[in-house]
C-alpha cells in the first residue's frame, strides 16, 4: 500500500485563516495603541493583576535598554 499525506485544501484554509486573523489583530493593536489594550484588560480583570505587573515589569525594562 501506498500512502501519500495529501496537502488538503483544508491546511491551505487553516493558514490563510490564520494569517487573516493576526492581520486584523495587528491593525486593531495598531491603532489602538497597546497601552490602551493593557489598561482595559486591567480595569476589566481578565489577566490576573500579577500577571499585568509581570508584562508591565517586561515592558519597562525593554524601554530602558533602548534609551
Amino acid at each position: 500500500m501506498n500512502k501519500e499525506k495529501d496537502f488538503d485544501k483544508i491546511y491551505i484554509g487553516y493558514l490563510v485563516g490564520g494569517a487573516l486573523l493576526g492581520a486584523i489583530a495587528g491593525y486593531v493593536v495598531k491603532k489602538v495603541g497597546p497601552k490602551n489594550i493593557m489598561n482595559m484588560i486591567k480595569q476589566k480583570d481578565i489577566i490576573p493583576p500579577s500577571i499585568s505587573n509581570l508584562i508591565n515589569e517586561f515592558s519597562s525594562r525593554k524601554k530602558q535598554k533602548d534609551q
